[in-house]
């Protein structure tokens, strides 16, 4: 079986960097802590769903990281997959 050439590649040196510098985020304790709740929509997200699925959990980052953002406690959130998506590098709407 053949390795894949893409291994490692996923991310960006750039993000990666920014990711090395940040916290160790557990995935799974920040969607407990914001009891599975979408921080976009604000719906409930499927603890069951994988990605590729556009309700899928994914880690929203408030502040984008191309625009300063930090991989920190602070700037993370959970969103469904495309909340997420359709966010894009765009930062919350004030209320």
């Amino acid at each position: 079986m053949a390795k894949s050439r893409y291994k490692g590649r996923y991310y960006s040196p750039k993000r990666r960097a920014i990711y090395a510098q940040g916290d160790q985020i557990d995935h799974l304790t920040l969607f407990e802590t914001y009891n599975w709740i979408c921080n976009i929509c604000e719906e409930p997200i499927d603890k069951r769903l994988r990605f590729p699925n556009r309700m899928a959990a994914t880690v929203e980052h408030v502040t984008p990281l191309c625009k300063g953002g930090t991989h920190t406690w602070d700037n993370v959130r959970p969103a469904h997959a495309q909340c997420n998506f359709d966010k894009g590098a765009s930062e919350p709407e004030a209320c």
